[in-house]
């Protein structure tokens, strides 16, 4: 469990969310490229989406495409390339200075001027993958992978060959990092990967608001005496409820995934998440029930190390494990009034 709660980090995509990138001069600019990138977007009817971004020599162009949808919805991709690092912006006749796999640029894709181009028609795999930190069952339909020689501008276009409309997102770069409130906004933007991918709000967040609702009210029922220090025990009750409701949702979105994707030891990670989450939130519940709440010091540990392993995990909203932190650390003269 511990080498999991290690390799969170470096295991998984920084999320991004495209919009209005229908021309090479609106491109989605990706920034330190070299970085690992899942960028979210959605093509319209005949629609083409347009990403820039420059490598330097020694680094590897890596782009791949993946959709959620079964069907026949298969994102392509054009991948234009001009040496020095210029702009890459402006506009030129579709087609121009074609190369490589698939000689004919399709019809509306712009190659800008000076860019050569590079067509990589997709193919749809029989069955999707799991992704396991999302998790969600995922079709992958392009894939490149190739050293950088010299500084480079890419500008890649997706596009789906026969027009159809649907959700795409492109994996771009090798070095997994996280900037620090790019983790901490992580559980968020995960709500929004699985609205992207066609899920109703109620699917998304109904396995933790349930779980708050619930529980909240089970814990009144069974000892209404515990109305006393609302804020302090009902917060932290709260708190281990997020982290438990969103380890059950987590749970719900792996059997969804699986039931696509067939049994896969991938979903060992995923379980080890759901694991990691459950344990933490339950503790926290565990504490705030506690009469009296003063806290001995394996108490505060034990909330300290719950609150850490749900924040590794994206368990609980970033709001649960802060609160539970918050509470690890204050005197017991101030949670028993």
């Amino acid at each position: 469990m511990g080498v999991l709660l290690l390799a969170a980090p470096a295991l998984a995509h920084a999320p991004r969310f495209a919009a209005d990138n229908a021309s090479p001069a609106t491109a989605t600019v990706v920034a330190n490229a070299d970085q690992s990138w899942a960028v979210y977007d959605r093509l319209g009817r005949a629609e083409v989406a347009y990403y820039r971004f420059t490598l330097e020599p020694g680094e590897r162009l890596r782009v791949s495409t993946f959709t959620p949808v079964g069907g026949a919805f298969t994102p392509s991709v054009v991948l234009m390339s001009r040496a020095g690092g210029g702009g890459g912006g402006g506009s030129g006749a579709g087609g121009s200075g074609a190369s490589g796999e698939g000689s004919s640029v399709p019809p509306g894709v712009v190659v800008p001027q000076g860019m050569t181009a590079e067509v990589v028609a997709g193919e749809r795999p029989a069955r999707p993958e799991l992704e396991p930190f999302t998790p969600m069952a995922l079709f992958e339909t392009t894939s490149l992978d190739r050293p950088v020689t010299a500084e480079t501008t890419y500008l890649v276009a997706v596009y789906e060959p026969a027009g159809r409309p649907g959700p795409v997102g492109v994996a771009i770069g090798t070095t997994e990092a996280f900037t620090a409130t790019g983790y901490l906004g992580l559980p968020f933007d995960l709500v929004r990967v699985h609205r992207w991918a066609g899920q109703p709000w109620w699917l998304v967040l109904g396995p933790t608001a349930l779980t708050l609702i619930a529980g909240l009210g089970w814990a009144l029922s069974r000892r209404p005496e515990e109305a006393n220090l609302p804020l302090v025990r009902g917060g932290l009750l709260a708190a281990g409820l997020l982290v438990l409701g969103s380890a059950l949702g987590t749970a719900l979105q792996l059997g969804l995934a699986l039931a696509r994707t067939g049994p896969t030891p991938l979903a060992l990670v995923t379980l080890g998440y759901v694991a990691t989450g459950l344990v933490a939130g339950w503790w926290v519940v565990w504490v705030a029930r506690r009469v009296p709440l003063g806290l001995t010091w394996r108490s505060r540990v034990g909330l300290g190390l719950a609150a850490v392993a749900a924040l590794v995990v994206w368990a609980g909203f970033v709001v649960g494990p802060a609160a539970a932190l918050v509470v690890a650390v204050t005197p017991n003269r101030w949670l028993e009034g």
